[in-house]
């Protein structure tokens, strides 16, 4: 370029308007002070660095004569669940509508992702692309377990930023947030037995968080009943996923002659329903059902269920919050653990014991 009639022999070089000059990304660094590394994101993906490095780097584009531009690309998160089969309730349900508005809020593009069983290395290679390249997503939250969390791990070999909400905690070094049932299942025998209850049982999904909640059950029913808590007294039926396999559940409960049940899953909790007509019982003067965990619609079945729920607006933020500060500097990401307990909040399907 030519330099203008006032510039001087020793001036830099101004760029002509509609000219665009090129900067190669070793003097962006070393102009801005800060990483080869740092410079490169700041350039590809201006939300992924701190705001002060993004700074550093638009004031040296700005001092080396080039246009940073004013429309940074814009971010992409991955919000995954679980596919859940013809005919399961998505417990995580609330909380995917929770987190998809609060994604588009902050002007972030949600990809929603349903993961199914066997196509965890597919659903990765779409969302991060080939081994060197930059990823589609900047970031996940991944809500539950199973193909879930065969994701997850997927993702956590690239380094993803990432988030998991779900009700077992995992050695995998990936942040997470624990809903910590095992303090809902003890709040729930506490109420049931102040209402008089003796013989309750537990239905809980044969899955990888049943040890614990079961062992939570076992627990309180001892301290509270001041019992051996044997399976005998304290019942607990495993069951699969479906609204079936809680019927099935719900009927051996019932054979056992428990009074009150706990449910672990929406599921459940219709088949529950479902076995007490087939039994003609009247719930809850005959069987009390009280519900751990969130149940769409709680409120408008006939009779409303009480339930142990979670603050889903503040595990919304949580997540969030936390996934967008590692995407802001992944280099400093810190794992977090956190548990959330549930609140008990009381309907109507868990009243004092009538006798059958």
């Amino acid at each position: 370029m030519t330099p203008t009639a006032n510039s001087g022999t020793n001036a830099p070089d101004a760029p002509e308007p509609g000219e665009h000059k090129h900067i190669g990304l070793d003097a962006i660094a070393g102009a801005a002070g800060v990483s080869k590394a740092t410079a490169s994101r700041a350039l590809r993906h201006p939300d992924t660095v701190s705001p002060g490095s993004l700074a550093k780097v638009r004031r040296a584009l700005a001092i080396l004569g080039v246009d940073s531009g004013s429309a940074p690309a814009r971010q992409m998160l991955a919000l995954v669940r679980p596919a859940a089969a013809a005919g399961n309730v998505d417990p995580y349900a609330r909380l995917f509508e929770i987190l998809t508005s609060r994604i588009f809020a902050q002007g972030i593009a949600a990809v929603h992702v349903e993961a199914a069983a066997d196509r965890a290395d597919a659903l990765a290679e779409s969302l991060l692309g080939p081994d060197g390249g930059e990823p589609h997503i900047q970031g996940a939250i991944v809500l539950g377990g199973g193909a879930a969390g065969e994701l997850a791990a997927k993702l956590a070999e690239r380094n993803l930023p990432q988030i998991r909400v779900s009700n077992a905690r995992h050695s995998d070094g990936i942040s997470r947030i624990v809903l910590d049932a095992t303090d809902g299942i003890a709040t729930a025998v506490q109420h049931l037995v102040h209402l008089g209850h003796r013989r309750i049982g537990l239905a809980v999904l044969r899955d990888s968080a049943a040890a614990g909640r079961i062992a939570g059950f076992r627990k309180s029913m001892a301290q509270v009943l001041h019992i051996p808590a044997t399976r005998d007294q304290a019942p607990v039926v495993e069951a699969a996923r479906g609204t079936m396999a809680g019927v099935a559940a719900a009927e051996e409960l019932l054979h056992l002659q428990c009074t009150a049940v706990i449910a672990c899953a929406p599921s459940l909790s219709f088949g529950i329903l479902e076995a007490a007509a087939r039994a003609r019982l009247d719930l809850p003067r005959e069987l009390s059902l009280l519900t751990v965990g969130d149940m769409p619609d709680a409120d408008v079945i006939a009779p409303s269920l009480s339930q142990v729920s979670y603050d889903w607006e503040a595990i919304a933020v949580s997540a969030l919050g936390e996934v967008r500060a590692m995407m802001a500097d992944p280099a400093e990401a810190v794992a977090v653990d956190y548990s959330v307990t549930p609140d008990l909040v009381l309907r109507a399907s868990a009243v004092p014991p009538q006798r059958r």
